[in-house]
Parts: C-alpha cells; sequence; structure tokens
C-alpha cells in the first residue's frame, strides 16, 4: 500500500523539478537570473547530422561585417536554453553578449510595425548597457531619445505621450490603445527612426569598445519574438502573424546594423518563405531549431514515423536529471511511451509526466496503472479540437510529411496549428512535419 506521508513531499518535488519555464543559462546568470544549473542539459537531443547552435556562433564568429540572424522553433523546443548555450559558445569567442526578452518589452499578442519592433528592440539593448558598464550611450538612453523625438515631432490623438523613457516601455508593452496610436503616428516617420537607430548602435558599439577593447565583437540575442500572435477572431490573429510577415520580410535592411550581430527569434511558421526569406539574412539560412529526435528518419508517404531508441533515451535522461525517483512511479515503457507521445515536444512531456505522477497519490499501489497514462494523454489530446478542414489539411500533412500550404495566403493558419502543436517540425538530415502523435488515429480516421 502507497504511504502518502512519504509520497506527498516526492510528488511535490517532481511539480517542481519538472519547470519548462525555467531555461538552463549555462552560468550566464547575468543573462537570465535563477536559470536552471548546466548539469542538467543532455546534449544531442534535437538529431541532424550538425549541431546548430555551433553552426550559428561559428557564423557569428567568422562574420566581422555584423548582421541579423534567424532563429526559431516550436514552442517547447527548448529555443531559449539553446540560445543560452549560444551565448557561452559567444563568450568563449571572446564575444560580448547581451540578452532580451521581447516579453518584456512589447505586447505580443498585437500586430508588430518596425518602429515599435526598432524602439523596443533598442530600448531594451540600451536597458542592458547601462546595468552592464554604468551608463548609456551619450547619457540618453534610446526610450528617452525616441521619447523626445515624439514630443517634438509627432501628434498622438486623445493620447499623452510619455515624457520619461521608462513610461515608453511600459507604454508599449501595456497598453494596446498607446501602441496602435505609436504605429499610426510613426508611420511617417520610419527614415528618421532607422537614422536615429543607427546612429545609437554607433554609439553603443563605440562605449561598450572603450570599455572592453577596440574590436570587440557584439552580440545581442532578441528571444520571444516568436511568440508573435493574435488573440480573439481568426481576423485578429491572421493580422498578426501578417505584421510578423511584413516586418521580417518587408524591412530586412532596417534591422541590419554596422558591427553588431543580431540574434532574433522569429515565429517557424516564417521558414515556409524560407526560400525568399533566409537569404536575406546573415548566415543564408533559417537556424531551425526542431522537435527532439524521437523519430529515426521521416518515414514514406502515409507511413506513422519509427521512434527513436536513443531519442527516447534521451528524453527520459532529461527527467532523470531533474527527478530521478520517476521509476518509483512510473515504468521505463510507460516513460518512453509519454517521450513518444509528446512528439518530441519538452513541455509538453514534462507536462504528461507530471499530470500523471500527481494521481500516485489516489493510487492503490505503484507503479501507476496505465489507464493514469491514458488520462494524461486524453488531458492533452482535449487540448486540441479538430475540424473538418483542420482534420482533412492535418490527413494531407500526415499522408506527405509536408506543409501541403496551397498558397501562402494559408501561412496564418498554419502558423496556428504549428503555434499550437497540431504539426511539429522534425530533422533527421531534412525537414519534414507531422501531425501530433495524439492526433494521429483520428485524424487517420477522416
Amino acid at each position: 500500500m502507497i504511504n502518502a506521508a512519504e509520497l506527498r513531499p516526492k510528488v511535490k518535488k517532481c511539480m517542481n523539478a519538472l519547470n519548462s519555464s525555467q531555461p538552463i543559462v549555462f552560468g550566464q546568470d547575468k543573462l537570465i537570473a535563477n536559470g536552471a544549473d548546466k548539469g542538467l542539459y543532455v546534449p544531442g537531443l534535437h538529431g541532424g547530422d550538425k549541431d546548430l547552435v555551433r553552426e550559428l556562433a561559428d557564423q557569428i564568429d567568422f562574420d566581422e561585417g555584423g548582421g541579423t540572424y534567424l532563429f526559431s522553433g516550436n514552442r517547447g523546443t527548448g529555443k531559449t536554453t539553446e540560445l543560452m548555450r549560444l551565448a557561452e559558445l559567444l563568450q568563449q569567442l571572446g564575444c560580448e553578449v547581451f540578452y532580451l526578452n521581447m516579453a518584456e518589452y512589447l505586447n505580443l499578442t498585437m500586430s508588430v510595425e518596425i518602429t515599435d519592433f526598432l524602439i523596443s528592440v533598442l530600448g531594451g539593448l540600451s536597458e542592458k548597457i547601462e546595468e552592464r558598464f554604468g551608463e548609456d550611450p551619450t547619457r540618453i538612453g534610446f526610450f528617452t531619445r525616441v521619447g523626445n523625438f515624439l514630443q517634438t515631432n509627432v501628434t498622438l490623438d486623445d493620447i499623452t505621450i510619455p515624457v520619461h523613457g521608462v513610461e515608453l516601455k511600459m507604454s508599449l508593452q501595456q497598453d494596446p490603445v498607446f501602441k496602435k496610436k505609436l504605429q499610426e503616428g510613426m508611420r511617417g516617420h520610419v527614415a528618421q527612426l532607422v537614422k536615429d537607430a543607427r546612429a545609437f548602435v554607433s554609439e553603443a558599439i563605440e562605449l561598450i569598445r572603450s570599455s572592453t577593447r577596440p574590436d570587440q565583437k557584439i552580440v545581442l540575442i532578441v528571444d520571444s519574438v516568436e511568440q508573435l500572435r493574435g488573440v480573439g477572431d481568426s481576423d485578429d490573429v491572421a493580422k498578426v502573424f501578417k505584421s510578423a510577415e511584413t516586418l521580417f520580410s518587408g524591412h530586412v535592411d532596417k534591422l541590419q546594423f554596422q558591427s553588431l550581430h543580431i540574434v532574433c527569434t522569429v515565429p517557424p511558421y516564417l521558414s515556409a518563405l524560407a526560400g525568399s526569406l533566409a537569404a536575406l539574412y546573415a548566415g543564408g539560412k533559417i537556424f531551425m531549431l526542431p522537435s527532439v529526435h524521437v523519430y529515426e528518419c521521416c518515414p514514406r508517404d502515409g507511413a506513422p514515423p519509427a521512434t527513436s531508441p536513443a531519442g527516447l533515451a534521451a528524453m527520459v535522461e532529461i527527467v532523470n536529471r531533474r527527478f530521478p525517483e520517476w521509476s518509483e512511479f512510473l515504468s521505463r515503457a510507460q516513460m518512453e511511451r509519454l517521450a513518444a507521445n509528446s512528439g518530441g515536444d519538452l513541455r509538453d512531456f514534462f507536462r504528461l509526466v507530471k499530470l500523471c505522477i500527481s494521481q500516485a497519490l489516489y493510487q492503490p499501489q505503484l507503479p501507476l496503472p496505465d489507464k493514469v497514462i491514458e488520462g494524461a494523454e486524453n488531458d492533452l489530446r482535449n487540448d486540441m479540437p479538430l475540424s473538418r478542414d483542420v482534420k482533412d489539411w492535418l490527413k494531407k500533412i500526415r499522408q506527405s510529411h509536408e506543409r501541403e500550404l496551397d498558397n501562402l495566403d494559408k501561412l496564418p493558419d498554419f502558423a496556428r496549428l504549428t503555434e499550437s502543436k497540431y504539426i511539429l517540425n522534425y530533422r533527421n538530415g531534412e525537414d519534414w512535419f507531422d501531425v501530433h502523435p495524439l492526433l494521429r488515429d483520428i485524424v487517420a480516421d477522416t
């Protein structure tokens, strides 16, 4: 029989140990505070014949002029952890690295334009420089510069323009009405904003190099931009996705700065534009982080993918390093089943494990019966309701393992399905797609 008094602390430990919101920071505590320890990292999770992050670090090391690199992947693939590993590699190569979580600077549920994006990115960089070096370029931060410009040159109807930089930052992030008015008011001033932005970056680099060394390479990691997504009706969602497409495909030149290397996350659906988009950015590709390597290879048309024993073992090891007591609750076969049915999505995997172990106190004995595993899988499956048209589309993807985009007008719908993890992206020498494993049988029956 289960001893509830002894078991409860272990269940509580599991709930806290499998915290998917806490990235591994590789000692980069000055970039992200209170991150997870490097010892929790399991290498080689994402498969492929190359280490994508090391390749990106090498590209930046080779590039002397500066440029913007695009980095992407589905939610739950461990992007922030990999970006922290990138920061570690870049610092080993002698780079000065800054990190921005754009969720702290920009409302990511609204359409974005080049104006508010540049203001947020460079305002954030301005703050990080001040934190690290004790002063901002010319002692006037970028948010304050923009605020001064707005006061002098722009009229925002029925809106009070923030006087101080911190007020502008908060208004952009928290006030949807202000953000919309700012976008409207700045549309006639894009050229001047870009000019001011380039001047600021030049001054910022000069300041940093005066505190480090004259040839210091400076890298800015801009995270969380891939979270751009609308809320509300389908028209609102489509507008936000379209604005992200316009930002990164229509304003490439405005996102490049001399002597500054920017690594910017982008929504994964933009990879559908890779032929026309990636060639415009540094590195010549979108550095796409796939789902964890739980499958051996892209299967033949219509066949389910074969699970990778090495990939499943790596997934289990991730939990083992955080919560070694898992084997008291689940058999190895059950844990590998959860890993496979997460589709290689780390957040969903952690969620499934926690859903199962949270039921331990209510069972007569351990390990947990399969009905508990089935219940956790149903909880996850219920988060992905299927309409008839979505089922038909997913069935095509399950058959071909391609995006099945008839035209780019369907990008917003594709974005919604990848964002909600109906569609997962893998790489085994090539990129391919599949339906979430918990939906595979449902889709096959349509």
